[in-house]
């Protein structure tokens, strides 16, 4: 058997460079790492603590956050099949929107600026979808945006729990994250845009269980 050398390897010396872009790459893992934190510690409930982070507001209460308004005052909870035909609880929380700048604008699905928590379990969930406009023109108008210069329309969100996870209760809590205008790319090479802060408002929003739907 032959013992394996001790000898450390030549290493090259590293490129110009290439320590500052540890740094940022570093800095970005960390900023990514404690917008988790801050995520996990509002669903354990953490923020009901923290008041310089989340700020609990009362149905019906006007919020704003970057460029929107908003207003959340209910939701309801039915039981019924998702994707694959696996069953969920659907949740549809409603209120009203609107956008305060010059430009019309949604809040982009890549990044949800919405949470929902079951106050009764450990499940969260982001939006599985936004509509925009009134309920009986579903489909049919509406826009997938809010335009500016209008007061605020009808706005829902509809999120989609697990059967297995969720208690569907007389409540749920709605976190909405507090929007900054700021460089989002980890290396800051200025992609400036609107996105979750650390910080949010929480509604704790009352919740009517409507008839299961599993036709």
């Amino acid at each position: 058997m032959t013992e394996a050398s001790t000898t450390s390897p030549e290493t090259s010396p590293a490129p110009a460079g290439s320590s500052d872009r540890r740094a940022w790459v570093m800095a970005g893992s960390l900023v990514l790492a404690f917008g988790l934190l801050i995520g996990l510690t509002w669903m354990a409930g953490g923020f009901d603590q923290r008041d310089d982070l989340g700020t609990v507001v009362k149905p019906g209460t006007t919020i704003a956050s970057g460029p929107y308004e908003f207003a959340f005052m209910a939701g309801t909870a039915q039981k019924t099949k998702g994707l694959r035909d696996t069953e969920v609880y659907r949740v549809v929380l409603s209120g009203t929107g609107r956008v305060t700048g010059n430009e019309a604008m949604s809040p982009t699905t890549l990044d949800w600026m919405f949470i929902a928590k079951d106050p009764r379990s450990p499940a969260y969930q982001e939006p599985q979808s936004q509509q925009f406009g009134a309920e009986e023109f579903r489909g049919s108008s509406g826009g997938s945006f809010f335009t500016p210069g209008l007061p605020a329309i009808p706005y829902r969100l509809t999120f989609d729990f697990p059967v297995d996870e969720f208690e569907a209760g007389t409540s749920i809590q709605l976190g909405v994250w507090i929007l900054e205008y700021r460089d989002v790319s980890l290396l800051q090479t200025g992609d400036v845009r609107w996105a979750p802060s650390d910080r949010l408002y929480r509604y704790d929003l009352p919740l009517r269980r409507l008839a299961d739907d599993l036709d």
